[in-house]
């Protein structure tokens, strides 16, 4: 569901000067994403959805960004990924009886044979609802001559910049979602599974690659369609950096975007 439209004493708004500082501290404000939008009119009520629909898309890039796997990972720290996003969260997840069963099936009572099948087709139809995730906050919104945002995350591990430079790629190019993400998370499976392979006498390491699997592609899923909302589509910056203390794209998602498509 959308928000409802910002009010204001006209349906549209040009630059005209304003700058809103939300008032954090010189540390919280890092890292930072800056995107800087075409001099245009704009609807309040498109930049309220718009902004809304970033904020929906955090914690889906943040779940992604905690369970990519790369190359240079050791094997044991590939297959626990999803065990320590429950155990020990970037993300808190809704206590429903979603959450109870994915946790039932990660951590089967000693002597019990990992999720078989059909508990994983089950919890296909169980997406965890994500209750609480380090912040994103629109730090500034600037409406001077062109729209600026700058947007600071709170924190600054590796899984925040990481899930910055993914909100990057899809600032830049929401339509093109559908071609790079999905190359994007293929090469973290490959790793998975060479990982799984060295120490496939441990079938619940198998298991939980699969489902940490089931979790990237209910995520993924949910970013696709919000990123067919008009308020990203429409609604395009032209420059969008980040700055942190790891600005570069990471290598992985630069190749996942320049491979053509299958």
């Amino acid at each position: 569901m959308r928000p409802p439209r910002l009010a204001s004493k006209s349906r549209w708004t040009k630059a005209r000067g304003v700058s809103r500082d939300m008032g954090m501290t010189a540390e919280e404000a890092q890292p930072t994403l800056h995107a800087v939008y075409p001099e245009t009119v704009y609807e309040v009520g498109m930049l309220g959805w718009h902004y809304a629909a970033i904020h929906a898309a955090w914690p889906h890039l943040l779940l992604l960004a905690t369970l990519c796997t790369h190359e240079d990972e050791d094997p044991e720290a590939r297959v626990a990924k999803i065990l320590r996003l429950l155990e020990e969260p970037t993300i808190y997840f809704a206590r429903d009886p979603d959450w109870q069963q994915w946790h039932r099936a990660l951590n089967p009572a000693q002597g019990e044979p990992p999720p078989i099948e059909e508990t994983i087709g089950d919890l296909a139809e169980r997406e965890l609802t994500v209750l609480r995730a380090p912040e994103l906050t629109f730090q500034r919104i600037q409406l001077d001559s062109r729209l600026e945002i700058t947007l600071a995350a709170a924190g600054s591990t590796r899984v925040i910049i990481y899930a910055l430079h993914l909100l990057c790629t899809l600032l830049r190019n929401p339509e093109g979602i559908g071609d790079w993400l999905p190359r994007l998370v293929a090469g973290w499976r490959k790793a998975r599974r060479d990982a799984e392979i060295v120490r496939q006498e441990r079938r619940d390491e198998v298991g939980r690659g699969q489902l940490t699997d089931l979790l990237i592609k209910q995520n993924i899923s949910r970013l696709m369609r919000l990123a067919q909302n008009p308020e990203l589509q429409d609604l395009h910056p032209v420059q969008v950096t980040l700055t942190a203390a790891e600005d570069e794209t990471p290598e992985d998602i630069k190749e996942a975007l320049q491979a053509r498509p299958d």
